[in-house]
């Protein structure tokens, strides 16, 4: 099967010359990880822009001197193995599709694979990762921030007294608090008009940049206080088909894998699915 055959023609992008807020709105209004940058009144590709290359650099505000300017890129016409491999090996979310010329023709990501492996039988065991980073329930978030930072993870599986799985927590959820949304309510964003149209969850990324630069304290509460109990989970012997599904269902490119008893084993992520097809 050929790239062409299953890429996004959808083509969500920013620009250079830009910002970082330019670029963190599309983020945000898309809610993807990255984008592709182009050049300023063309189709051609200059670059990747992913979040975490903009937490990297907090204090950074032109987008030139944040983007990947040396992307990995893929034709339409190679085979889609050739796409899985790249996001497996190189850990990558966003895969530009680029034309001879190598203007934009699709952008491609692990999620448009997931779809290809819903008959898949082999187990999760053979693709899950056991080098996860998991916090107790009581955590402060200060602590779960950093810890988020530190490590480049976007989602950490939260455990309770008896060392089961007792919620997960995203960047996202970290700022949720009643307080915190109204001291970034009063804040300039410099989101513009389009701020009430858009989520919470959708901004998440202006608002953790604004932590990042010392814009936003977070409180010492608990982490049990935010996160989210309701986790779907995988299993060691669950076929990889029915996590592609849930993937897809629900939105979500990773799963806590546990065992009968609840306790954490490891993490199962779409990239890590992604090696059923190289």
């Amino acid at each position: 099967m050929k790239v062409k055959e299953v890429m996004s023609k959808e083509l969500i992008v920013t620009y250079v010359p830009g910002t970082v807020r330019d670029a963190l709105k599309t983020l945000a209004k898309h809610d993807v990880p990255g984008v592709p940058v182009l050049k300023v009144g063309t189709r051609e590709v200059v670059g990747v822009v992913t979040r975490n290359d903009i937490f990297k650099k907090p204090e950074e505000d032109q987008l030139a001197l944040v983007m990947n300017s040396d992307p990995y890129v893929i034709s339409p016409d190679d085979e889609i193995n050739k796409a899985a491999k790249l996001f497996y090996e190189k850990k990558i979310h966003i895969l530009p599709v680029v034309d001879e010329k190598r203007n934009l023709v699709g952008t491609l990501s692990p999620t448009d694979l997931l779809k290809l492996l819903v008959e898949k039988e082999e187990k999760v065991e053979d693709y899950m990762s056991k080098s996860c980073v998991p916090v107790y329930q009581e955590t402060p978030l200060p602590i779960v921030m950093e810890i988020i930072s530190i490590t480049n993870e976007n989602a950490l599986p939260v455990l309770d007294d008896r060392l089961k799985l007792a919620g997960i927590v995203t960047d996202g959820d970290l700022f949720k608090l009643s307080h915190i949304k109204e001291s970034v309510s009063k804040s300039d964003l410099g989101l513009g008009d389009d701020e009430d149209a858009w989520t919470w969850e959708g901004i998440r990324d202006v608002i953790r940049l604004y932590y990042s630069t010392s814009k936003i304290d977070l409180p010492m509460v608990p982490v049990k206080e935010v996160m989210v109990r309701e986790v779907e989970k995988a299993f060691r012997r669950m076929p990889i088909s029915e996590v592609a599904r849930a993937m897809l269902r629900k939105s979500i490119n990773q799963l806590p894998v546990v065992t009968s008893e609840g306790r954490l084993v490891g993490m199962i992520t779409d990239i890590d699915l992604m090696k059923a097809l190289c």
